[in-house]
């Protein structure tokens, strides 16, 4: 079992910081005035509440993404832009695994927005790779990496709206796994994808 580097209440106040961060993200980009000035108010309140009263979120939920020290002896947080909870470009995303099958549900706000009203493309590919690997990974037992991914875009994602991503593996060839997937909203599929990863070549 890997030794975390930090306390409980560090690892609470570094993800409630997170999410301050993803709020005032939406709020700079859908209010201005005395609408986001009370935003911005609220939250820097909030996070000198925190620092100041160490009592202030004894109530939060258990940290869910810890640094901690790897078997290696590295210390390692999460950074991903996925599902990191300490990272506040990351969506709060939920993943299910059964079996290589997965499936992520997230909702996107307006720091991922494309053309008005719709998810930007890159970050649905993005969403995508990241669905794909994790079916990839639940199949091996080694590190892979992404070699190509085909993204077709069948309906543009809406902001504001669940959307789910599955992935699955459909075939292994020695150091290469295939693995395919796509993004719904509600029951529309609206992007899928397939792609490639590779292991590296065992050391000799």
């Amino acid at each position: 079992m890997s030794d975390l580097v930090e306390s409980r209440a560090d690892s609470t106040l570094a993800e409630f910081t997170a999410d301050v961060c993803r709020r005032l993200a939406s709020g700079l980009l859908d209010r201005t005035g005395d609408d986001l000035r009370d935003l911005v108010a609220r939250e820097v309140d909030g996070l000198r509440a925190a620092l100041s009263d160490p009592s202030f979120l004894d109530a939060a939920d258990a940290p869910s993404d810890p640094p901690f020290v790897s078997p290696k002896g590295y210390t390692t947080i999460n950074t991903n832009p996925v599902t990191s909870r300490r990272n506040p470009l990351a969506p709060l995303v939920a993943i299910e695994h059964d079996g290589d099958f997965v499936e992520m549900t997230t909702t996107l706000s307006l720091p991922y927005q494309g053309p008005r009203g719709r998810v930007h493309g890159g970050y649905a590919a993005v969403l995508l790779d990241h669905v794909l690997w994790h079916a990839v990974r639940s199949r091996l037992d080694s590190v892979s990496f992404t070699r190509s991914l085909t993204i077709t875009y069948e309906q543009a994602l809406p902001i504001g709206t669940e959307l789910t991503m599955t992935g699955r593996v459909t075939e292994i060839d020695g150091r290469k796994t295939f693995a395919a997937g796509e993004i719904k909203a509600g029951d529309v599929v609206c992007v899928r994808g397939e792609g490639l990863w590779v292991s590296p070549r065992p050391r000799t």
